[in-house]
């Protein structure tokens, strides 16, 4: 009997020192249940003690990312404004697969309207940073107001995505590392349609608006031009860059376009933007412009072309996206879509504003959420490119400039019912139609 109470004494004993062992072992974390099997042990990332808690995988899931959309639904360039805002909604839910999230983080977008006035612009984006804490901004339709905006972020350390604005300045003159962008150049614009029109004639004479967009395209057809073994009876010196500089608001364009036509010349280029086109084109064929000259122009959205352009037709130029022209799966989707959610096709900015919202999505993807602008800044300068509505989308480390196709079309109608209104002469590959390297002295050593 006594050995059996021993016995029976030990077993007890046994049980009680497993159990007190058992409630001193560390408890997992409760998100993290044990296993039924063993893990097989993987070398390259070791499974963490039960005592470590694991690293989650975005260090800032469940923190909403906040993007400013600097837009223009008042102002001179108006006409832009949607096309920039649902193309940027439509190129969000593209990227994010439908769940308006990056990197756990849920995606708040607070738009602004800027009406193409800078100061307004650089009020605005102060407001977004200061009082909404926004991490990133996008716009603006205004090459103006979004060169008066890069400074604010700069300041504040914050990426500003520049699209659909396209002066060359931007990532020019104006440059700093804090901004990139989607949109064109009008140096892009310039070589796309300059090399065109050197087909046509070698006497040329311009008419831009007098801000920051149309000095830009002017000199940047100017260089073109001049490279090309082109003259312009007008103004033919690199300051004035061959043009007839315009006040942006002017609709009597008669006397203007009196100069236009004692230069003599054999090509007409016009820049412009907004809905100043139609006034514009109305007094050019009341005048006989296109009777006397060739006229080269950017190929404007769909609305601004069937009011404007009749008199337009047979013409060429460029332009930088219509929803006929991409054959590509990105392009497919938004075309789609869009006559899904607003009953017709993108127009021309739209593409542009779903390429911003992609390329925000797949930087933050590759910082797996960090929003901070060296974050973005290191993914940005190396060799990053993404997939849009165009095509390949390349962002050049050393100035900021996106290269993407671009087209030199024939206006053949206004009036075609699903707004088939050009012909596609050549498709611009992105490296085809690049820009120099024209950086400040500041960043001069930036250039290759």
């Amino acid at each position: 009997m006594k050995v059996q109470s021993i016995v029976r004494l030990s077993l007890v004993i046994l049980v009680g020192l497993a159990l007190v062992l058992v409630s001193c072992r560390p408890t997992p974390p409760p998100t993290t249940p044990p296993p039924t099997q063993p893990p097989t042990p993987v070398p390259a990332t070791p499974t963490p003690k039960p005592t470590e808690e694991a690293t989650p995988a975005y260090p800032f899931a469940g923190q909403p990312l906040k993007i400013g959309l600097l837009t223009d639904n008042s102002g001179a360039l108006a006409i832009y404004g949607p096309m920039l805002e649902r193309g940027f909604q439509l190129g969000l839910e593209y990227a994010t697969e439908g769940k308006m999230e990056v990197a756990g983080r849920p995606i708040q977008v607070i738009i602004k309207d800027t009406s193409s006035d800078p100061e307004k612009a650089v009020s605005l984006a102060r407001e977004l940073i200061e009082a909404e804490g926004v991490h990133l901004l996008v716009g603006a339709p205004s090459s103006g107001a979004t060169m008066a905006v890069q400074q604010v972020a700069m300041e504040n350390k914050i990426i500003l995505i520049a699209e659909p604005a396209a002066a060359t300045d931007i990532t020019g003159k104006n440059f700093n590392p804090y901004t990139f962008r989607t949109s064109r150049t009008n140096y892009q614009d310039a070589v796309v349609m300059g090399l065109g029109l050197l087909e046509l004639g070698k006497t040329f004479v311009q008419i831009a608006p007098d801000y920051a967009f149309g000095w830009g395209s002017a000199c940047g057809f100017y260089a073109v031009v001049k490279a090309g073994g082109g003259t312009f009876p007008v103004n033919d010196d690199p300051q004035k860059c061959g043009s007839i500089f315009i006040p942006f608001d002017t609709t009597d364009f008669t006397p203007y376009l009196q100069q236009v036509l004692d230069a003599n010349a054999e090509v007409l280029i016009i820049t412009w933007a907004g809905a100043g086109f139609v006034p514009l084109f109305q007094q050019m064929q009341q005048l006989g412009v296109f009777d006397q000259m060739i006229v080269g122009t950017g190929i404007g959205d769909n609305q601004t072309l069937a009011a404007g352009y009749a008199n337009a037709i047979g013409s060429t130029g460029i332009i930088v996206y219509h929803y006929t022209l991409p054959k590509n799966p990105v392009n497919d989707w938004l075309v789609k879509r869009h006559k899904e959610v607003y009953g017709t096709p993108p127009d021309l900015f739209t593409a542009g504003g779903m390429a911003a919202a992609i390329m925000a999505v797949e930087g933050l993807k590759r910082t797996n959420g960090d929003h901070s602008a060296d974050a973005l800044i290191k993914v940005y300068e190396d060799n990053f490119s993404f997939d849009g509505p165009n095509g390949k989308y390349i962002i050049r480390p050393y100035d900021h400039v996106c290269l993407y196709p671009l087209y030199y079309v024939r206006l053949v109608s206004v009036t075609d019912p699903e707004f088939r209104f050009v012909e596609l002469i050549r498709e611009f590959a992105p490296e085809e139609a690049a820009p120099p390297c024209l950086l400040p002295d500041a960043y001069k050593d930036r250039c290759p």
